[in-house]
């Protein structure tokens, strides 16, 4: 349970830091694929589902309600050291998803899949940059829109549900409020009833998919969940690059490396 609970705090830091999947640090902790069986299995097993996956849901909102403001502070005060931080954690995993594909199908990376995911993330970058984060007042639209990205953003290893809903201008309207929850008031819990809605539907097709494919075509997927994660270090890189970067960048790749093994 402590184990998991920890778990479930690393992994939230995931739901807010952009750049970073949720789906990642899951896949380099090595409990991605559990998680998955586990929510779409709940009801076959309530108490010992219940049992794994509470520890890791009580860990994730302490760490997006505990760690919102230090990460807006980290954002704006530390963006260089916490940028390659993360970029050697994405890096270290990298070994360790190619491995399961070899270990599993005895095959290397599929191309095709691989290069299209990173093609694609290549692409979602190139519009993140030309679109304002300054929508502080988002419509029905825009909500809806941004529960569905970041339901994909928190399933899908290597796509940020973050960085997606800096796509629509809104994340620093999320994660103002995740930072101010006493700020709250009816008009905003009015606001957020598409977000819920469209988050909920969509993770649970989005978990039934991923599940599906996992289970159909491993090696396919997993390349590219590869090709995603490669590509989210775009979103990540603050430029700068220099010695003391190589160090922290070498350090969590380390950290990374010995975690997913």
């Amino acid at each position: 349970m402590i184990q998991n609970l920890i778990y479930g705090l690393i992994i939230g830091l995931g739901f807010i830091i952009p750049g970073v999947s949720g789906g990642v640090i899951a896949t380099i902790l090595g409990i991605y694929e559990t998680i998955i069986e586990r929510l779409l299995n709940f009801f076959k097993d309530i108490k010992n589902n219940t049992k794994y996956l509470l520890p890791l849901i009580m860990g994730i909102i302490i760490s997006v309600s505990f760690f919102s403001k230090i990460i807006l502070f980290l954002l704006e005060e530390k963006l260089f050291f916490i940028s390659y931080v993360f970029i050697g954690l994405i890096l270290g995993c990298i070994p360790c998803l190619e491995k399961e594909i070899k270990e599993k199908t005895h095959q290397n990376i599929s191309l095709l899949p691989f290069l299209s995911t990173f093609i694609l993330g290549i692409i979602l970058f190139l519009f993140e940059k030309r679109l304002p984060d300054n929508n502080l007042n988002p419509n029905f639209l825009t909500m809806t829109l941004a529960g569905i990205f970041y339901a994909i953003g928190k399933i899908i290893p290597g796509i940020s549900g973050a960085s997606l809903l800096m796509l629509l201008g809104v994340y620093k309207y999320f994660l103002n409020i995740i930072a101010n929850p006493f700020l709250i008031n009816g008009q905003i819990l009015i606001s957020f009833i598409p977000f819920i809605l469209s988050f909920l539907i969509s993770a649970i097709i989005i978990l039934k998919l991923i599940n599906y494919l996992l289970k159909n075509y491993f090696r396919p997927s997993y390349s590219a969940i590869i090709g995603f994660v490669i590509s989210s270090i775009l979103f990540i890189y603050p430029g700068n690059f220099n010695l003391l970067s190589i160090i922290i960048t070498l350090i969590s790749f380390l950290i990374s490396y010995y975690l997913s093994n």
